[in-house]
């Protein structure tokens, strides 16, 4: 138990994972974009306009992910917060592509 405790508080992540959690971030930062235009394919100015509000929200999100993601790559940050940061954007991708196919074919 207390292997997995240093662990989660461990800071000495290597590099090359953090530069592959940041391009991983800013590729998830592209999918709810794809996502959306997926969705609004056959009427593409009617539905981005009924879509706007969440084109807006993946845009704050896609800036406050590159944040953290930033912030991960030049500062020793533990492990659990690593994890807890990919889970959540992982999470929002989710949500977001869910919700933006269900309101776009409704």
């Amino acid at each position: 138990m207390n292997k997995i405790k240093e662990e989660l508080l461990a800071t000495d992540l290597a590099d090359w994972r953090k530069k592959g959690i940041f391009i991983a971030v800013i590729f998830l930062n592209v999918f709810p974009f794809f996502i959306t235009y997926k969705a609004s394919m056959p009427d593409l100015e009617a539905t981005l306009w009924q879509l706007r509000h969440f084109v807006g929200i993946a845009a704050m999100q896609a800036i406050a992910q590159m944040s953290l993601a930033w912030y991960i790559l030049k500062n020793k940050v533990p492990n659990y917060v690593i994890g807890s940061f990919i889970v959540i954007a992982m999470f929002f991708q989710l949500t977001y592509g869910m919700l933006v196919i269900l309101l776009s074919s409704a």
